[in-house]
């Protein structure tokens, strides 16, 4: 793939016959259907069925047909390529296009680096690395306003402590 997008990923196996839990991030999981090809470690995993499991979709890719194939799979990241994405809404992000994005405060002075996007029920969490460690904060538009990926940053509200990671 030339400009894989993160979509998701294999949390574990799920039962005897080769199918695993994937954790997607989307709010639109029902365009992983069968036939439909991803990436993943090593090359190119095709959907043979889908349904849906607690909290994540169950899978059974083609080829892999038992519980020691299915756990050969946890923790690969599924990806896809960008022009087969769905078109994103105003203010909609993929994890990916997060990850690595300088944090600023409102002055524009630099306060840490995203390094990854926690999906949640309520809202998803920005993980910030700071100068005192690793922080979460909501990926709210209150907390965090502005996001530009052009510029390479997302802003982060001016609150004492929010930044700050606990001893």
């Amino acid at each position: 793939m030339s400009n894989p997008i993160t979509i998701g990923h294999i949390a574990r196996a799920h039962g005897l016959k080769g199918d695993v839990a994937v954790v997607f991030y989307s709010d639109h999981p029902e365009q992983f259907t069968a036939g439909f090809q991803l990436g993943g470690t090593g090359g190119t995993l095709a959907i043979e069925r889908v349904r849906s499991g607690a909290g994540v979709a169950i899978v059974k890719f083609a080829g892999v047909d038992d519980r020691d194939g299915a756990e050969l799979l946890k923790g690969v990241q599924l990806t896809m390529e960008e022009t087969d994405l769905r078109t994103l809404e105003e203010g909609e992000f993929w994890p990916s296009q997060l990850q690595g994005l300088e944090v600023r405060d409102p002055s524009g002075t630099k306060r840490g680096v995203v390094l990854d996007v926690i999906t949640g029920g309520a809202q998803d969490r920005l993980a910030i690395q700071v100068a005192s460690g690793r922080v979460e904060v909501p990926f709210v538009d209150a907390l965090v306003p502005t996001v530009d990926l052009e510029g390479g940053f997302v802003v982060v509200a001016a609150i004492p402590g929010l930044l700050e990671a606990d001893d």
